[in-house]
């Protein structure tokens, strides 16, 4: 009899829920298909590359581990119209892989991983384990995982799977497709085992892993055994003379000074790498076994030397630049250094706060100390020192003028400012002109005498300046006009200076402010002078405009006017951090209209001076032209006509009073007071701000003349003390490649590292050594050969440990 069976009683497995396994094989068809790597859409085959290698990656996860699987290919710069199939994919990957056999394992290409190079890939895959993949069943694992999807999707490209420790560098790697399988392998021993310890075992070794029968002596191998010369003092290194030889009073000469130093005083090799390479022979042309080995480096083919420099770099041009970029943490005044900050009235801000009421014991005492201490102060300088400095920085000073400046200052800028260089993003001055001078000696004097001989000079400078105000003599080494925003601010400070100088040379018949009319037109017979009334006669004026009419029919005259004040970037930031904190209200409104619209008021008035009865639409065909209509007898323009137009209101308040009698817009005396007292109370760290922008531009022309390169950084929206610090390492750098292009002419001669020596290389190189090259410490071994199936290759590098590569290839279908 038949029982009857509950079907709730039978086990029941659900085989549609997918295993952790399965979930990383589909997520990687789906990379895969979503990078179109598959062969049906991989891009079309390239012909040229560029060097540069683009990436991307996803991120993945299985049994707790995570990976990183990443798309490496080279940039492709030219495309061929040829579609891809799978023959010309495994010909392109076969053909990669035979031409980098030309190279060794150490020449790399940029790409993140060496397998790039090892076997001449253009692109690849690349499953890499966060933390290192080293239990063998997870490695088998993943492989089976790798080796499953890419059948799946018909993967174009070479599959790699990292694993071990990732100092060590084995990877794992395929590629196939319906015929053949190409199989990527790397072993890495701590030991060398005594099969591999030679080429004989080496090539036996080769042979039995290529599954094809091998002709005899048809492989081919490449071999580079490496020499690290350490005695680096061998080669002769030219003492370069230390930077403080100019403070000798015996003998002392300016030039000394001019030249700044550059490179490293000592030796900066620290070893130099000798490759003897052997780049083509067969098996049979060389013999080299446990017992016996014909192999001499000294009789190779070539010979090529890269160079090592020592980490700790001691560069003289970057250790005076970085002195000088130590200061500006320093909030203390410069004057401090010297104790004249008092003597000269000068007072640190912070300590306001603590300082005691001022009495009037202590004016008396201030004023006594102020014309007693200068005159008395000796600086740590010497006279017979200083006064040199001081002739090469001011040469006009000194009748036997032997370092003159440039008279075309002004075209040398605008040519440096325009042309791409090393440090080009920092604003500077005049190449040799004053700025440039100051802060070249600035510099030298801080490296060789610390502070207080920068502060002694900065101090000396500052006198001269004043020296020069009072008696009205123009500063040298600058470039005329108004400051230059281009240029750096103490080009500017200097610049502003000179202004007031040449302002205050015009005298007082000239002088904006004077009450003298001399210096204006009268109104001519014509006119009817004497028929107007003193208050309607015209003054002030310069000439005539064309043949232009005011609207009720008299001749219009141009007026002469004041010339706007000049103003450095400080002082124009100034003018829009008050702008700003005016406010927003009606109030502020109108006087920030006042503030911006006072040289248009001076040159109102001066207009209404030189023609009475005049209009605003007159003066607004005079002084802007483009808000100015000409149809029907003329009239203003619709920006004149709007509500609350600022010119309409400066009219309205504007009195006809010509420019010599106007309130000054710019006041010679008060500027040139102010320029002084801003240099006389910088504190340390200004001051090297001051004199860095100059110094940094001296020293990258310096780097240039020593062969550094000429590139520079590309920089924006970073602040004055970031750009700095990026033009000081960037000048570091410049002044190392300096020192390797030296040693490189010291030890190579004519020849270029990592390229062939020639015999007069060769024979300095191995008399350093003493005629004889010690152990090798690296041999390295490419074997080769191209059979029925394809390139096989294999690699072996002996150093301490042992890394054997090798990229063979093996049909998977039989004919």
């Amino acid at each position: 009899m038949n029982e009857e069976i509950d079907e709730y009683d039978i086990y029941h497995q659900d085989f549609t829920t997918a295993s952790e396994w399965e979930v990383l094989i589909a997520r990687i068809e789906e990379i895969i298909s979503e990078w179109h790597l598959t062969k049906s859409k991989v891009s079309k085959s390239c012909s040229e590359y560029s060097k540069r290698w683009i990436t991307k990656s996803e991120e993945l996860k299985f049994r707790g581990l995570y990976f990183t699987l990443s798309y490496h290919a080279l940039e492709s710069i030219k495309s061929q119209e040829v579609e891809n199939d799978e023959k010309s994919l495994l010909t392109e990957l076969q053909e990669g892989l035979w031409s980098a056999t030309t190279n060794f394992m150490d020449d790399l290409d940029g790409s993140p991983y060496p397998v790039s190079h090892w076997f001449g890939l253009k692109r690849y895959l690349m499953l890499c384990p966060k933390s290192p993949l080293v239990d063998g069943s997870l490695i088998k694992l993943i492989m089976s995982s790798v080796n499953i999807a890419f059948a799946n999707v018909d993967c174009a490209v070479a599959f790699f799977v990292k694993i071990r420790e990732h100092w060590q560098h084995i990877y794992l790697g395929i590629y196939e497709d319906n015929e053949y399988k190409m199989s990527y392998d790397i072993i890495h021993l701590k030991r060398i085992s005594n099969q591999c310890s030679h080429l004989s075992g080496l090539v036996s070794l080769f042979k039995s892993k290529i599954s094809s029968p091998v002709p005899l002596d048809a492989v081919v191998i490449s071999t580079k055994f490496s020499y690290e010369l350490k005695d680096s003092d061998s080669f002769a290194w030219r003492k370069r003379s230390h930077s403080n030889e100019f403070l000798s009073i015996d003998g002392f000469d300016v030039k000394k000074l001019i030249e700044l130093p550059f490179g490293s005083e000592s030796n900066p090799l620290h070893s130099a790498l000798l490759n003897a390479i052997w780049p083509h022979f067969r098996e049979s042309a060389i013999v080299d076994s446990s017992t016996f080995s014909d192999i001499d480096p000294i009789m190779a083919p070539m010979w090529t030397i890269t160079l090592t420099l020592r980490n700790n770099l001691s560069c003289q041009l970057s250790e005076i630049i970085g002195k000088i970029m130590n200061l500006l943490d320093n909030n203390n005044l410069l004057m401090d250094t010297l104790g004249l900050s008092r003597s000269l009235g000068l007072v640190n801000p912070l300590n306001k706060i603590t300082e005691a009421p001022i009495t009037i014991s202590k004016l008396v005492k201030a004023a006594v100390g102020r014309n007693t201490q200068i005159s008395e102060f000796k600086g740590p300088i010497t006279d017979d020192l200083l006064m040199p400095l001081l002739y090469y920085v001011f040469p006009d000073a000194v009748e036997d003028n032997t370092f003159p400046y440039s008279e075309r200052l002004d075209a040398e800028s605008k040519k440096d400012i325009n042309e791409t260089k090393l440090c080009s993003y920092v604003k500077t001055s005049p190449e040799d002109g004053l700025v440039w001078r100051l802060s070249v000696t600035s510099a030298r004097l801080m490296d060789a005498g610390g502070l207080p001989y920068l502060a002694h000079f900065w101090y000396e400078f500052t006198q001269e300046l004043q020296y020069r105000w009072e008696h009205r003599i123009l500063v040298p080494g600058m470039v005329d006009g108004a400051p230059n925003a281009r240029t750096c601010l103490l080009h500017q400070k200097l610049q502003l200076l000179n202004c007031c100088i040449k302002k205050a040379q015009e005298g007082s018949s000239n002088a904006t402010g004077n009450s003298s009319e001399e210096e204006f037109f009268d109104c001519s017979d014509e006119e009817g002078a004497d028929d107007q009334l003193p208050w309607d006669r015209p003054v002030g004026r310069l000439k005539r405009l064309d043949d232009a009419t005011l609207k009720n029919g008299a001749p219009l005259y141009i007026p002469r006017t004041q010339d706007p004040a000049p103003k450095t970037e400080d002082q124009l930031e100034e003018d829009a951090e008050l702008m700003v904190r005016l406010g927003d209200d009606a109030k502020a409104s109108e006087l920030r209209a006042r503030m911006m619209s006072a040289s248009l008021l001076s040159d109102m008035e001066a207009f209404k001076a030189a023609n009475p009865g005049a209009e605003l639409c007159d003066f607004v065909r005079w002084y802007s032209p483009r808000d100015w209509k000409p149809d029907d007898g003329g009239s203003l323009g619709d920006r004149m006509l709007l509500p609350g137009n600022p010119w309409v209101e400066a009219w309205n308040v504007a009195r006809p009073v010509p420019a010599g009698r106007q309130r000054r817009l710019f006041d010679e005396t008060r500027e040139a007071e102010q320029v002084l007292h801003f240099l006389r109370s910088r504190s340390v760290g200004a001051v090297g701000e001051l004199l860095l922008p100059a110094l940094l531009k001296a020293g990258a022309l310096k780097a240039m003349s020593e062969g550094a390169s000429t590139t520079s950084s590309s920089i924006g929206g970073v602040d004055k003390r970031r750009t700095f610090e990026i033009a000081a390492r960037e000048l570091f750098e410049a002044e190392k490649e300096a020192c390797r292009s030296i040693c490189v002419r010291k030890v190579l001669g004519n020849s270029a590292e990592g390229k062939p020596l020639d015999a007069a290389g060769r024979s300095r190189v191995l008399s350093a050594m003493g005629g004889a090259l010690p152990a090798p410490t690296r041999r390295e071994f490419t074997l080769r050969v191209k059979d029925e199936v394809g390139p096989q290759v294999m690699r072996a590098a002996l150093s301490n440990d042992m890394t054997i590569i090798g990229a063979f290839t093996e049909r998977t279908v039989c004919l």
